[in-house]
């Protein structure tokens, strides 16, 4: 069996009393020592955030854990893992569902091995599924309140700029609309021969970047254009 701790300090938060990496570390020797368990290693992070995944540390636990090299975890406590609800699921779906390791949390006495700690193990996914939701209504709401009082929301689309947060013409960019559009629909160029003839003719994107079928369809089909593009009496469908 091998046993791993891991511990992690963020230096831009205000630290728990007695949480230093020398003090996390010591709590963990403690634990295993008083358990029996011969740690391998303790694998620690000194970040600048806590709501990422993109730590070292971590992600050569996860590594580590994939590979089967680690079949007990150690921590403090648990938001030593990460503190963001929905990214804590996503590392204890990897850690322990996905790769069976025994996570082990000193202060909370969780044990995932144990039924009570596959019950809180569930109540942390309830919660992160509640958290998920919760944020992404907030955000459609958030959207969706700029767009009634006409508010800048995400970049202005080809053919317009942001001026004073209302959308306003750009004339170069409307000339390019105007053509993609006639090619449509007075020639019948699929988006994909559209985007290749504008790629071809170094007439750049917005931002300056190349034309894909899907920007070019956007052109032709967005309300924001005028009327879409109807072909041979009909609205032509995605090619």
């Amino acid at each position: 069996m091998a046993v791993y701790g891991y511990i992690r300090i963020n230096y831009q938060r205000t630290q728990p009393k007695g949480f230093t990496l020398e003090e996390q570390e010591s709590q963990i020797r403690h634990f295993a020592a008083a358990r029996n368990l011969t740690l391998k290693r303790i694998i620690q992070d000194e970040a600048e955030t806590s709501a990422t995944l993109d730590l070292s540390g971590l992600a050569e636990v996860l590594q580590l854990a994939e590979s089967g090299e680690i079949t007990t975890l150690i921590v403090p406590r648990l938001d030593r893992l990460v503190r963001v609800l929905h990214l804590h699921q996503q590392v204890l779906q990897k850690l322990c569902h996905e790769s069976g390791v025994n996570l082990i949390s000193i202060e909370e006495n969780v044990e995932t091995a144990t039924a009570c700690g596959q019950r809180i193990l569930n109540i942390i996914g309830i919660l992160s599924k509640w958290e998920s939701r919760r944020i992404s209504d907030r955000t459609r709401e958030l959207i969706e309140r700029k767009r009634r009082i006409g508010e800048r929301v995400g970049h202005a689309p080809y053919g317009f700029v942001y001026q004073n947060k209302k959308l306003i013409p750009a004339e170069e960019e409307v000339e390019i609309v105007k053509l993609i559009r006639q090619k449509r629909e007075m020639e019948q160029l699929s988006y994909s021969k559209i985007a290749k003839y504008l790629n071809q003719n170094l007439i750049p994107a917005k931002r300056g970047g190349n034309w894909y079928t899907e920007t070019v369809k956007t052109v032709c089909t967005n309300p924001v254009y005028g009327e879409p593009i109807r072909i041979r009496g009909r609205m032509r469908r995605p090619d």
